[in-house]
C-alpha cells in the first residue's frame, strides 16, 4: 500500500499563490527516481485584502482586473537515497499591474528554490505502514533581477523555510485509494539582498521605479493540507489548501506602485485533477481562490501542467 500511495502522491501538485510548485510533501522519492513538471499559471485580481482584512480595489478607481500573473514554473525532484529527496523549482515570471494612469509589466526569471526532503520514518517505526513523515527545508534565492522596478519578479532577498509534514494513505474499497497530508513550519526572510540588484532611478521622475528600501517583511508561519483520491487508476482528484501567517501584524497596505507588502496573511483553497493518459505522463489542472487575507490580492489562480517521472539511475 505504501508504494502505491507514494506513486500517486509524488505525482500530485500543491500550488500556493502564484508559485506553482509540485510537492511530494511527506513522501520521499525512491533512490534514482526523478519527477519533472512544467506548469503555466494565470492569477488575476481586481481586489485586494487591505491590512485590516477589508476588501478594497486593487488599484484606486480601477474597477476592472488590475493584477495579472502569467508565469511558467519548472519543478523537479530526484531521490538521492530512499530517505533523501532533492528538490528544485524555477519560475519565469510575467507580472502586470495597472493603476488609473499607467500599466507596468515585468518578464524575468523569479526566485530559484533549492531544497531537500528527509524521511522521518526510520525514527517513527510506530507509524502505520501506509503513513509517511518528512522534514522539508527550502532556500529561496533571487536570480539577480532588479528588485525596485515595477513589478519585481520577487522580493529580492534570500528566504529560508522548514516544515514538518505527515501523510496517510488509505483504501476506499471499490472506490479506489486515497490519501491525506498536512504540514506546517516556519519561513524566515533574511536581510541578505546580495543576489538581486537595485536600479539607479528617481522615484516620481522615472516611471515604474520605487525607492530601494530593502524592507523586512517579518517571518511567517506556513501550513498546507491536501486530500486526494484515485477512484480510477488514471485519474487523481485533489482538494488543496495553503496558509501563510506573518508573525508581524500587517499595518501598511500595498498598491500598484508597491505590489510587495511588508507583511501578509492569507488562505488559499482549491481543487485539482490529474489524468495519466500514458505511463509516466500526467496532465493536471488546478483552480484556487483566496477566501481570506490581509495585505494580499484576492485572486483567482488557475494552473495547467505536464509532468513525467522516470529512473535517472538504477541501484
Amino acid at each position: 500500500m505504501r508504494h502505491i500511495t507514494a506513486t500517486f502522491i509524488a505525482l500530485g501538485m500543491l500550488i500556493g499563490g502564484a508559485a506553482g510548485v509540485a510537492h511530494g510533501q511527506a513522501w520521499t522519492q525512491s533512490e534514482g527516481h526523478t519527477y519533472l513538471k512544467v506548469a503555466y499559471g494565470a492569477a488575476t485580481a481586481s481586489e485586494q485584502y487591505a491590512f485590516d482584512g477589508q476588501l478594497k480595489l486593487y488599484a484606486d478607481d480601477v474597477y476592472a482586473p488590475a493584477f495579472f500573473d502569467r508565469s511558467v514554473y519548472l519543478y523537479g525532484e530526484v531521490g538521492l537515497t530512499d530517505r533523501l529527496t532533492l528538490v528544485a523549482a524555477m519560475p519565469y515570471k510575467r507580472v502586470i499591474v495597472r493603476d488609473l494612469g499607467f500599466r507596468y509589466e515585468t518578464a524575468a526569471l523569479g526566485d530559484l528554490e533549492l531544497g531537500a526532503r528527509w524521511s522521518l520514518l526510520p525514527w517513527l517505526a510506530w507509524l502505520p505502514e501506509s503513513a509517511a513523515a518528512a522534514v522539508n527545508v527550502r532556500a529561496t534565492l533571487p536570480t539577480f533581477y532588479t528588485r525596485n522596478l515595477l513589478p519585481a519578479p520577487g522580493r529580492g532577498q534570500v528566504d529560508l523555510a522548514a516544515t514538518v509534514d505527515y501523510g496517510q494513505g488509505f483504501g476506499l474499497g471499490f472506490l479506489g485509494a486515497a490519501y491525506a497530508q498536512v504540514g506546517a513550519g516556519y519561513r524566515m526572510h533574511t536581510p541578505w539582498y546580495g543576489l538581486s540588484n537595485a536600479a539607479a532611478c528617481q522615484p516620481g521622475q522615472d516611471r515604474g521605479c520605487t525607492v530601494d528600501q530593502q524592507s523586512d517583511p517579518g517571518d511567517e508561519i506556513v501550513a498546507r493540507a491536501e486530500l486526494g483520491a484515485r477512484p480510477w487508476s488514471p485519474l487523481l482528484l485533489q482538494g488543496l489548501s495553503e496558509a501563510v501567517v506573518s508573525l508581524r501584524a500587517p499595518s501598511v497596505g500595498f498598491s500598484a506602485s508597491e505590489p510587495a507588502p511588508t507583511s501578509q496573511r492569507y488562505l488559499k483553497v482549491g481543487v485539482g485533477v490529474e489524468v495519466t493518459p500514458l505511463p509516466h505522463i500526467a496532465l493536471s489542472a488546478q483552480a484556487f481562490a483566496t477566501p481570506w487575507g490581509r495585505n494580499t490580492v484576492r485572486s483567482v489562480d488557475l494552473f495547467v501542467g505536464l509532468s513525467t517521472d522516470f529512473s535517472l539511475w538504477e541501484r
